[in-house]
């Protein structure tokens, strides 16, 4: 596969709106290796279509706790069902 697996995804609902709004918390110091974290869970997990409730799982799955606690209820507004 070429490029990265986040270009590879389909994103459904506000998937997207609520991965940016995580990785915009990240600290850019950190950002790289968020990234490359994720794309592993995507590849391990053989997504291909990321929806509202995947987002939520990978999150809480990933994040350090200060992070779940701060921004879940953000995620939590912007899911469409």
């Amino acid at each position: 596969m070429r490029g990265s697996v986040l270009d590879n995804l389909t994103w459904e609902g506000n998937s997207k709106k609520m991965f940016k709004l995580v990785l915009d918390a990240v600290p850019s110091i950190f950002l790289g290796l968020v990234k490359h974290e994720i794309q592993d869970w995507l590849v391990k997990n053989q997504v291909t279509v990321v929806t509202e409730e995947l987002c939520l799982k990978m999150f809480k799955e990933k994040a350090p706790k200060g992070m779940i606690e701060k921004l879940t209820p953000k995620l939590e507004s912007l899911k469409t069902k």
